[in-house]
């Protein structure tokens, strides 16, 4: 960028920028168009609204003076740009303090109708860009973020630390925090510095309490992106610690809480990461400990820890240590330290802390406080209680050490905990006496005497050695052998056999005996024998083993000794019981609440009662519940329970009896067994049939709501598992009613491990369906319905865990069954919305959006083939539904019907029902899971899973388009009603939106594969081909899609080419068959864009060639047609340059020319029919009596549909052939020229500003069918690339143009706007690279190219045209003075001179008229010349000014009495005297702005001059004198007699002599200017006022009125200037 370019763009302020555009409708809340709706009224009450709602949630906002003066009613309508410096100053202090009181609640809707209305009344957007910037950027990974970065006006390019947004702002996405964190290690760490800085800030605006309460999310985004930093160890060097150790210790130095953790956190990341050097780690262990406050004292401490278990920290710095002892108790340093070792090794900490410490003890580098407070902190940190071996290991050797060097420590609290210290570690001890025995005995005794540790010597000594004696003596019994036998006979005594004793009778009648007599240690031995025997208890009477066991359970209750618990569960578990007997066992027996039990028939007095009846009777609820409790775990150990109603209605009872009890917590355990005895009966009931009426449902759900215990919940989701085969509603409606509420217990927690269970529970749920009912789809729709009745109840967090699990276990070949059977429930449900439910709506959101969260959820979960395989089922099932009415003998499928019956529901559910599986098709494949799933996949195993289902999908796409507009079309012609039609219309969108996505889903491999095999199948319909290639269209649009991991598929992109060469050809049959040839060229032309230069494929030889051929048929082929396949071969020349499109470029080139002489005739022809018909319609409305009848329009240029698109196609294509081979082409130069100027005079320049933007696209644009009209061009594109024809022609060299000029100049010569479009482009040419050329050409140029131009007025001889006459001389003379500019003084003359000399001979009268009129154009181009280049046009004016002044004595009409001795002449309203009127006004002209410079103008040529300049106050026959005397002729004479003031007053008086003229009308003109004139000259006409008066006082009682009132106004100026008493005077006197 230049100098200048710095200087303006450092101008470039916010200030500037709003003071020099329109004003901007920026907001952060509103569209673009919704804001310029919106006034500075609404705008402020949206902020005050949003202010009150902050000052309800932070107090901050109420009373503060500055939110009072930025939301006054006053600034309503505020101009920010009209502040100064200071006082924007003063108003960004303001704003920059509420901006940090607002960034905790960005997020809040609140917050940001507050800074819609800071953006929109004092342009934050743009003064405060940069703080907008850094204050939120903590949420950078936000929507509303993101949103704030799109409206900022900000120069991206002068910041370093903030560049890197300037993409992602184009993209209005979030930042990702690996973009920030890159952008930060790329550059100096500005952003840190920023942040850094910014926090600071924040500390003077809103205070450092704030910040520490209010903004932990700007201190968690500090620490995280400084952390970050240290993500890549290799990346940690010298230089970012550099950099980063200033923000460290700032943060270790700041007085907030908040920024002293950010830096500890850095700190240990690095220390983490890297090692550093010593000098680091000893800097920073320093500054921590200078630095240790008491509110951190932990955090500081933990931090040092953390350095000395990563790091080599020999000592810290004694200075610093001695700071920590002065502050140590102030702080509660050593209690913090002990606490900290009670939570971690302290160990590296703690060792160079004491080396410290026993130097400051030992009064190194201290004071005599400093070594009482060292040893003080010695006894802290050294209390054996929370010392470890290694840590007492250390200290005493650092004691022993500091003993060698003769300082001991002799306090009596010193000494005692070194002996405890001792005492404890004695193995430490021991091993330190062993060391120094060997090393210095000497200092070990001296050690041990002093601190009195003699004595655990000695004693240490003395148990070793006794130890050692006993180990040592030797045992004579061993030392005896025995003999084999004896070592048998010892084994066998040994063994266990040996010490079992032999049982002998029936285990069950003794044990029976042995618990009358309370001999329950042979009880046990009995039941032991029981064990051993197999199936022993099953051969007893039934009775007998009821009655042992109650007896049993009776014992285990009571807890008698001798009994062994686990061996009574062992064997009743092993027992065959009744469900009946189980029952008894698991209910309460009361004697007022039992039933008298019916007398059993037989004789009297025999009574069946149950023992379990007749024992725990009328037992205590205490005792029931332990009775209970022992029955549950005995049944648990079994591995089948008898099942029976009374067995299920027992357990429920116990379930429910917990729940109703206080105790529900403590009984937990009971519960979870009896839900676990339950499900273990529903997984293996026996012969046992499992009814509906046996499973209490609402028993296990209301248990699932109010436990808090995570083992009973899992245990009743199993429960509701297992129940599913026996009972799938019941089950599956209760536990919806599980998912949908949150209850009060530990689902309501909703962790990830309750989440977890859930999910678990569902999976399982939906397998036991798919499992039992294998094949049946019917159940699985039965059980989908149930469930999507509550779907839309259950929480949101929780609906994902669910889906997933339903997919998972339903599967990919169930998984769109079950989604339709979700969409048909809800849909079956729906209604139309009404008010209030909208409102209901507008708070908790659609039942819409919950089911189609929980589908998107569900089909998310699958492999990424699989969702489309899903997609394509639910498309086909849409297609199956059909339309509204059934037609013929359809019908719908059984398993269709079961989905969703559309006999039985309503036609608006029905619609809606389509239109919710569209519209969820289409956010299935916005899913961005999905797309980064298959971004996943290489290129190969994407070609071998998506290609064999790709056909079908755009089958499917197809088929789908079809049936919407089929639907539509249907609905439109049968005149449904509206509602109606707009539905097919919504459906019709939203099945063009699926069908596109269908499309381009495909990766770029497949989609080639795809389109290469649809176009080459003969079969494949058109419509077909069509989406084939509208896919291959938008795949070759977005870079990347075609391209593979190594580069571009060049493979793929040569066999697309080949199969639509074969569809360029010149078709005119077939409608279609042109629409495809359209569409081929205009992939080709993408292709052509991608395939590489060096491919040696010569596929796109063949195209140029069938393009060539094509379209030299273009006459009797379709517009458009032609116009693609133009389009096709101008991107060839452009982007391949081959030899086979150089050698057919020129025939190429001649076609297109031949196109444009076309349309250039038929625009001549159609402007001159409309002329003709404009005349012929406004005569008729003259004559009609009927003046509202309507004239009917018509097409009046006769042209084919899509001309003005083969114009601009033709127009591409000359533009391509000339920047890529003009040097090839030259010959055509001139007709290239001759149509481009032609154009140009039709359609104008280009203007880059214009409004109309040009089309960018090579696509030739749709039109409606009918005639399109000259009229309809579209012209900015026309425009567009005329301009970019005239860049080509530019490069083409100056040398070869003069001849093509020449002949373009005479072809040209009566058609002016296109001979003014060619000077303009002649130009262009004279600029200083083409210097050397000109000088050469020069001559040339003037009389082949600008003499010729320049005889254009003696031809046009019309006074309508006089005007445009002028507009062309002022475009030849641009052209002349371009050359001027780049020629030197010397090389211009000779131009010059031709000029004068070609229109010299026009001031002999006798010449003919046409040479004659070119006196006009040479004084017009000196009055043009002289403007451009002012003083430095004079050297050239010479004979000019000669001409000038003979134009005027030969144009004086007045004087020269002989007409035919005139120059020019001519009546009134003649284009001759409108000529002679312009002659003499560039004469007079021309002698004015000569006589500016008295240099040049020099009193000879005032003389020269003077005469005919006053002659021509008579001069009144040519017309247009009194405007030609008061608007040149005054100026002229003012700047004469400035020139030459000494003959000034001859120069009066002979226009004073002009007032005696005995024409009125010259006495008056003469007036006219002498009053302009006196005007001027002002108080300098004092001198000359005798000279004057005279001449007034003889007009003063003129004859003429008009002209006494003339001299009274003269009179009138000279008493304005010299007062009233002026003129009374003088007319005294005179």
């Amino acid at each position: 960028m230049t100098s200048l370019s710095n200087q303006l763009e450092v101008l470039r302020t916010a200030t500037a920028r709003h003071l020099t555009v329109e004003k901007r409708h920026i907001s952060l809340l509103f569209d673009k168009k919704d804001a310029g709706q919106l006034n500075d009224q609404t705008i402020w009450r949206i902020g005050v609204a949003g202010l009150e709602q902050m000052k309800r949630i932070d107090g901050v906002f109420d009373g503060d003076k500055t939110h009072a003066y930025l939301f006054d009613e006053k600034r309503i309508g505020f101009v920010r740009s009209l502040l100064t410096q200071e006082e924007n100053e003063r108003l960004d202090a303001k704003i920059e303090k509420i901006l940090f009181q607002l960034s905790p609640y960005l997020q809040h809707f609140a917050c940001q109708q507050v800074l819609e209305y800071l953006v929109h009344t004092y342009h934050i957007y743009a003064y405060n860009a940069e703080t907008l910037i850094v204050t939120f950027l903590p949420f950078h990974d936000t929507k509303i973020y993101a949103r704030i970065l799109r409206i900022l006006d900000f120069d991206w390019n002068r910041s370093k630390e903030w560049a890197f947004m300037k993409e992602l702002q184009m993209t209005e996405n979030p930042i990702p925090f690996s973009s920030i964190v890159k952008a930060t290690m790329a550059g100096a760490h500005s952003i840190i510095t920023r942040l850094s800085d910014h926090i600071s800030k924040g500390v003077e605006l809103v205070g450092s309490d704030f910040l520490e309460s209010k903004a932990p999310v700007l201190f968690n985004f500090y620490a995280k992106l400084l952390v970050s930093l240290f993500n890549d160890p290799l990346q940690v060097d010298e230089g970012l610690l550099s950099k980063l150790m200033p923000f460290v210790e700032h943060g270790i130095k700041s007085p907030m809480i908040s920024f002293r953790y950010t830096a500890f956190m850095v700190v240990c990341q690095l220390v983490l990461t890297v090692k550093i050097k010593p000098e680091i780690v000893q800097a920073l262990t320093k500054l921590i400990i200078m630095k240790i406050r008491a509110e951190t004292v932990t955090s500081s401490l933990s931090t040092l820890a953390v350095i000395c278990q990563q790091q080599i920290v020999d000592s810290f710095s004694n200075k610093a240590v001695q700071k920590l002892l002065r502050n140590g108790e102030t702080f509660g340093v050593w209690t913090a330290v002990r606490d900290l070792g009670a939570r971690t090794d302290l160990t590296n900490f703690l060792k160079p802390l004491w080396r410290n410490l026993f130097e400051a003890a030992r009064g190194i580098d201290s004071e005599g406080e400093d070594s009482s407070l060292a040893l003080a902190g010695l006894l802290e940190t050294t209390d054996s209680n929370i010392l470890t071996a290694k840590q007492a290991q250390i200290f005493l050797e650092l004691l022993i050490g500091e003993a060698s060097s003769g300082f001991f420590i002799e306090k009596k609290k010193h000494l005692a905990n070194i002996r405890g210290i001792c005492a404890r570690f004695s193995d430490e001890l021991d091993a330190l006496h062993k060391e120094w025995t060997s090393r210095d005995p000497k200092i070990l005794e001296e050690f041990l005497e002093k601190y009195q540790l003699k004595e655990l010597v000695v004693i240490r000594v003395k148990e070793d050695a006794k130890k050692k004696k006993n180990e040592e003596k030797p045992n004579d019994e061993s030392k005896k052998k025995k003999t084999a036998v004896e070592k048998a006979e010892e084994m066998a005594a040994a063994s266990e056999f040996a010490k079992r004793k032999v049982f002998g009778g029936d285990p069950l009648n003794k044990a029976r005996t042995w618990i009358e007599d309370g001999e329950w240690a042979n009880v046990t031995w009995a039941l032991e024998e029981m064990a051993t025997r197999k199936s022993y208890l099953s051969g007893k009477a039934e009775d007998d083993v009821e009655e042992f066991a109650v007896e049993l359970i009776v014992g285990a209750l009571e807890k008698k000794k001798g009994l062994d618990l686990a061996a009574v569960k062992a064997a009743l578990a092993s027992t065959s019981l009744s469900p009946k007997f189980i029952a008894d066992l698991l209910s309460k027996h009361d004697s007022t609440s039992e039933k008298t039990p019916k007398r059993p028939k037989g004789p009297r007095g025999v009574a069946n009662v149950s023992p379990v009846v007749k024992v725990f009777n009328d037992e205590s609820l205490q005792q029931f519940n332990k009775r209970v409790l022992f029955v549950l775990e005995l049944l648990q150990m079994r591995d089948v329970v008898p099942a029976s109603a009374n067995v299920f209605q027992a357990l429920f009872d116990i379930v429910k009896q917990i729940n109703a009890s206080n105790e529900a917590e403590q009984s937990s355990y009971q519960q979870q067994l009896a839900v676990a005895i339950v499900t273990k009966l529903l997984n293996n009931p026996g012969k046992y049939k499992v009814t509906t009426s046996d499973l209490d449902m609402d028993c296990v759900v209301e248990t699932m709501r109010s436990t808090h215990s995570h083992h009973l919940l899992r245990d009743s989701l199993r429960l509701l598992t297992s129940a599913v085969k026996h009972s799938p509603a019941d089950v599956v409606k209760h536990i919806m009613s599980v998912f949908t509420f949150m209850g009060n217990g530990l689902l309501r927690k909703d962790n990830e491990m309750t989440l977890g269970i859930v999910e678990r529970t569902v999976e399982s749920l939906f397998q036991a369906i798919i499992l039992t009912e294998a094949g049946d789809k019917e159940k699985l729709i039965e059980v989908s319905r149930l469930f999507a009745a509550s779907a839309c109840d259950i929480p949101a967090h929780r609906r994902p865990r669910i889906a997933r699990a339903i997919a998972r276990a339903v599967g990919a070949e169930n998984a769109a069954l079950v989604t339709m059977v979700l969409l048909a429930g809800f849909c079956a449900r729906w209604q139309r919305t009404t008010e209030s439910v909208a409102q209901q709506t507008a708070r908790k959101g659609t039942d819409q959006e919950a089911y189609d969260d929980f589908a998107v959820e569900m089909l998310g979960a699958l492999d990424p083939f699989e969702q489309l395989s899903c997609v394509l089922e639910l498309i086909e099932y849409v297609l199956r539904l059909g339309g509204d009415t059934l037609e013929g003998n359809e019908k719908q499928l059984p398993l269709d019907l079961a989905v969703f019956d559309r006999s039985t529901l309503t036609l608006p559910r029905l619609r809606h029902f389509r239109y919710v599986i569209v519209s969820l098709i289409a956010r299935i494949f916005s899913n961005r899971t999905l797309i980064e799933k298959l971004a996943a996949y290489d290129d190969e195993e994407l070609l071998e899973r998506a290609l064999p289902m790709s056909r079908r999908l755009m089958e499917c796409s197809v088929e789908l388009d079809d049936f919407a507009a089929a639907e539509a079309d249907s609905a439109s012609k049968s005149c449904s009603d509206a509602q109606t039609q707009r539905y097919w219309v919504a459906f019709s969108t939203r099945a063009e939106v699926v069908s596109e996505k269908l499309r381009h889903l495909l990766p770029g491999g497949v989609a080639a594969r795809l389109i290469a095999d649809v176009l080459k199948t003969s079969k494949t319909s058109y419509k077909m081909c069509a989406k084939a290639l509208q896919l291959a269209n938008i795949k070759l649009s977005h870079n990347g899609y075609f391209y593979t991991d190594s580069g571009i598929n060049e493979r793929e992109l040569i066999a697309l080419a080949e199969a639509l060469n074969g569809f360029i050809a010149p078709e005119t049959s077939s409608s279609d068959k042109i629409m495809l040839c359209q569409n081929s060229a205009f992939t080709l032309k993408l292709i052509a864009k991608h395939l590489p230069l060096q491919s040696e494929s010569t596929v796109l030889s063949d195209t140029m060639k069938r393009c060539v051929q094509t379209v030299s048929q273009y006459q009797k082929l379709d517009d458009n047609l032609t116009g693609n396949v133009l389009l096709l071969a101008g991107e060839l020349i452009r982007s391949h340059n081959m030899r086979s499109t150089m050698q057919h470029s020129v025939a190429l080139l001649k076609v297109c020319l031949a196109i444009l002489s076309e349309c250039i005739s038929k625009f001549a022809n159609a402007q001159k029919a409309a002329a003709q018909e404009a005349a012929r319609a406004a005569e008729e409305n003259r004559l009609a009596k009927n003046r509202g009848q309507r004239i009917r329009q018509q097409s009046l240029g006769g042209l084919r549909l899509g001309s003005e698109t083969l114009l601009i196609c033709a127009l591409t294509c000359v533009q391509r052939i000339f920047d890529q081979y003009a040097s090839f082409v030259c010959e055509h130069v001139g007709d290239v020229v001759v149509r481009y100027c032609r154009l140009v005079g039709r359609f104008g320049e280009f203007e880059p500003g214009a409004t109309s933007t040009p089309s960018t696209s090579s696509a030739p644009p749709a039109h409606t069918n009918g005639s399109q009209t000259s009229g309809n061009v579209n012209k900015s594109s026309v425009q567009h690339r005329l301009s970019l024809i005239r860049r080509a022609l530019l490069t083409v060299e100056l040398r070869v143009l003069p001849g093509y000029l020449s002949k373009a100049v005479e072809e040209l010569k009566d058609e002016k706007k296109p001979l003014s479009a060619l000077f303009t482009l002649i130009t262009g040419y004279f600029d200083a690279s083409n210097r050397q050329a000109v000088v050469q050409l020069r001559s040339q140029f003037v009389q082949t190219v600008f003499v010729p131009a320049l005889e254009y007025r003696s031809r046009q001889r019309q006074p309508e045209l006089f005007e445009n006459i002028e507009q062309l001389e002022r475009n030849v003379f641009d052209a002349i003075i371009a050359m001027a500019g780049i020629l030197s003084e010397v090389e211009f003359r000779p131009v010059a001179n031709a000029l004068v000399a070609w229109a010299e001979p026009g001031l002999n009268s006798s010449s003919p008229l046409a040479t004659r009129i070119r006196l006009v154009p040479l004084l017009s181009f000196a009055n043009c010349f002289y403007n451009a280049y002012n003083s430095l046009a004079l050297p050239y004016f010479g004979r000019i000014l000669e001409v000038a002044v003979k134009v005027l004595r030969g144009c004086n009409a007045t004087i020269v009495a002989d007409s035919s001795q005139l120059i020019m002449s001519g009546k009134r309203g003649t284009i001759e005297s409108l000529e002679v009127n312009l002659l003499l006004t560039l004469a007079i002209d021309l002698i004015s702005n000569c006589a500016r410079h008295k240099e040049f103008f020099s009193p000879d040529r005032c003389e020269l001059v003077a005469g005919p300049l006053v002659d021509e106050l008579v001069n009144t026959k040519v017309e247009g004198h009194e405007d030609r005397c008061t608007k040149h002729l005054v100026t002229a004479l003012y700047r004469v007699g400035d020139a030459d003031p000494d003959n000034f007053a001859e120069l009066l008086g002979k226009i004073l002599l002009k007032t005696r003229d005995n024409r009125p009308k010259i006495r008056y003109r003469t007036l006219l200017v002498l009053e302009a004139l006196l005007d001027r000259i002002g108080d300098g006409i004092a001198p000359y006022l005798t000279l004057l008066v005279p001449y007034l006082n003889e007009l003063d009682e003129d004859e003429n009125k008009q002209v006494e009132d003339q001299c009274k106004r003269v009179v009138d100026v000279l008493q304005h200037k010299f007062g009233e008493q002026f003129w009374t005077h003088s007319s005294s006197n005179a």
